[in-house]
């Protein structure tokens, strides 16, 4: 690659690579953040979030038993004590959401239709969704993990697993090039910036919108060049790592909404239980670590004594779950029901909506009461989507009329 070029892609701003050509309408910047924990492969709420030993089709983990911890019923075990210890802390602003319906078991259409809302891959995932009406300079970050944001995809940065943001942000991508070339000096990525705000301007006189987006993007760009050396965008893949990037562009307010996702896949159709009780008890370790990091960093352009845990929401979820009873081979296969736990603020805490029927099928929810209510049709993705859009106080209606946001569970 030519100097000239590398000096465009890295000086002319990450503005290609975030310039937003379909950005949805201005709006106000979301009251909420969201952090999305996506556990993919299939997880076994029987093992945690779904205690239903009532059932006699339904075969529980050994060593488990039903408790009921600040209102919530969970499964507990002495072999997942990081469960226990995470709902003692934070049930009060905890909610599960049980009986998700993704209707299929192949990995990527339930993970598409989960994400999403629908299984074409066509519509934008819910993150992306949320972080739409946002001016901040990395809208939708991707850490780790699965994104689908559909016609938005411009408001979506992916870090890279070789770093590959953190080098175009401090330069080092020079080096990656087949002839490695030095950065360009301060003085000219200024004239370079002055450059292309010029021209930006005049091309907003023949086209406002874009012209307008573009000068926008070159914005954010500049935002994230004066953040060198206080925030990096690298990560060694562990969720920790994660962890700390996550919250560090939040407190930093560079992202909206923040995608990460455990170094594992929870596909277990062998010896399931034992490999779930271990992916489940790292699980809650990590979110208790979130929730401590988040209760400690400053929310910005708020009070000092304001953190960013009073306005961010963890969405924690998987694609699909687990059958209710072992195969031949100790495992337990793909089932199209599933829970998911949302953690934060703006949600009525210290409760599980929905269920599941005697034999682990989804049951509906009172959109307008959030009780379970048997003759509905199981909860959809889509009405996820629709609440986590309510809840931020954007417009759930581009789900379209028939899917009601569940405004029951929303304070």
């Amino acid at each position: 690659m030519k100097r000239r070029d590398f000096g465009f892609a890295l000086m002319g701003g990450l503005t290609a690579a975030l310039l937003p050509l379909r950005m949805a309408k201005a709006m106000a910047t979301p009251k909420k953040r969201f952090i999305f924990v996506i556990a993919r492969g299939g997880w076994d709420p029987l093992l945690t979030l779904a205690p239903m030993f009532q059932a006699s089709a339904i075969q529980m983990p050994p060593e488990s038993s039903p408790a009921s911890i600040g209102g919530i019923a969970l499964t507990d075990s002495a072999m997942r004590p990081s469960v226990r210890s995470f709902f003692e802390q934070h049930a009060a602003k905890s909610l599960i959401i049980h009986g998700l319906s993704v209707r299929s078991v192949a990995h990527d259409v339930c993970e598409t239709t989960m994400l999403t809302g629908s299984a074409t891959g066509s519509s934008p995932d819910h993150a992306t969704r949320l972080a739409a009406s946002s001016s901040v300079a990395l809208p939708h970050l991707v850490v780790e993990g699965p994104s689908l944001p559909g016609e938005l995809a411009p408001l979506v940065t992916r870090t890279g697993r070789a770093g590959q943001l953190q080098a175009l942000v401090d330069g080092s991508i020079m080096e990656r090039a087949d002839v490695a070339t030095s950065p360009l000096s301060r003085p000219t990525r200024e004239l370079v910036d002055g450059f292309l705000a010029r021209r930006l301007a005049a091309f907003a006189d023949t086209s406002p919108r874009l012209g307008q987006e573009a000068l926008e993007a070159l914005s954010r760009k500049r935002r994230i060049e004066q953040l060198r050396g206080e925030v990096s965008f690298a990560t060694d893949g562990s969720i920790e790592s994660q962890i700390e990037l996550a919250v560090s562009v939040l407190g930093a307010d560079i992202a909206q909404c923040v995608t990460i996702s455990p170094p594992i896949s929870w596909d277990s159709h062998t010896d399931s239980d034992n490999q779930q009780t271990q992916y489940w008890e790292a699980l809650f370790l990590a979110l208790s670590r979130l929730m401590s990091r988040l209760a400690a960093t400053p929310s910005p352009g708020t009070t000092a004594s304001s953190s960013l845990a009073e306005d961010t929401v963890v969405v924690c979820l998987s694609e699909m779950s687990r059958t209710p009873r072992l195969n031949a081979d100790q495992g337990r296969d793909h089932w199209p029901w599933t829970s998911a736990l949302l953690v934060g603020p703006g949600l009525t805490g210290g409760r599980a909506v929905g269920g599941y029927d005697a034999n682990y099928s989804g049951l509906g929810i009172d959109p307008a009461t959030g009780e379970t209510d048997p003759n509905r049709a199981a909860t959809s993705p889509a009405q996820l989507g629709a609440t986590l859009l309510a809840l931020a106080d954007l417009d759930a209606s581009v789900f379209g009329p028939r899917v009601e946001p569940l405004l029951g569970v929303l304070t």
